[in-house]
């Protein structure tokens, strides 16, 4: 009787053990982690110069620390040109002002360059993206540049949307970060998962809203970034070659 009283106790302080354990695990896995929640505001105007050739301007202020601080302010300029079979190339420059890791904030220079392809399959519309970004450094000058102050990626990103909405566009993007000049971050450091909805205006004229789940690996503690955006942007239409009538010489 007594070997019988002992084995239900043993199973109790076994799972009591073994609950414990598991609440230690979640807590420390917790406390390995950094969260934060982000917002993001975009205005851009975009249209036709030719043809092929397209041009676009932006204004972004993103905020940090649960939105209560600024991460970045910047404007973009880029260029575009159409490519055959669904192909196009694109580059921007990016002025920005944002903290350094002292807390101040100083300008901060960029440029990527963009080779995109764009299919329509069923009612979708899918897209991929390859990206070179590069940020020069403040010091370029200087025989002090560390890796850091300069940082290089390749992105790519891909994204599917629904096109038979009438005037709502919903979608679902992937995009990875590789880090190419850090030899000790070298690889995959940053994923970004985003879902978002766009809804046309009159005019040429849309509204965005978007959530996206951005993961960081690049330090020694995983970052974890939630991120609420809202945009609008107008496109311009490229003017119209008016036709000489007959008598017109």
């Amino acid at each position: 009787m007594k070997t019988k009283t002992k084995l239900p106790r043993l199973k109790i302080t076994v799972n009591k053990a073994l609950l414990t354990a598991l609440v230690v695990l979640v807590s420390l896995s917790c406390q390995a982690q950094e969260w934060d929640f982000s917002t993001w505001h975009k205005v851009a105007v975009k249209g036709e110069l030719t043809k092929k050739l397209s041009l676009s301007v932006e204004q972004q202020l993103r905020l940090q620390e649960n939105s209560s601080a600024i991460d970045e302010m910047f404007t973009e300029i880029g260029l575009g040109y159409d490519l055959p079979k669904g192909f196009a190339i694109s580059g921007a420059y990016r002025l920005g002002w944002s903290p350094d890791d002292e807390g101040f904030y100083n300008n901060r220079h960029r440029y990527n360059i963009d080779l995109k392809y764009d299919r329509k399959i069923w009612k979708l519309q899918a897209k991929v993206r390859a990206r070179f970004q590069h940020r020069p450094s403040n010091h370029l000058l200087n025989d002090r540049l560390e890796p850091n102050d300069s940082p290089a990626f390749a992105r790519i990103k891909l994204s599917v949307n629904y096109r038979k909405l009438k005037k709502w566009t919903p979608g679902l993007e992937f995009e990875t970060f590789i880090r190419l000049d850090s030899p000790i971050e070298t690889g995959v450091t940053r994923f970004r998962y985003r879902a978002f909805l766009d809804y046309d205006l009159p005019k040429r004229q849309e509204l965005g809203l978007f959530y996206m789940l951005q993961t960081d690996f690049s330090g020694n503690t995983p970052a974890f970034v939630s991120v609420v955006g809202v945009s609008y942007s107008y496109e311009w239409k490229r003017p119209k070659k008016k036709k000489k009538k007959k008598g017109d010489k």
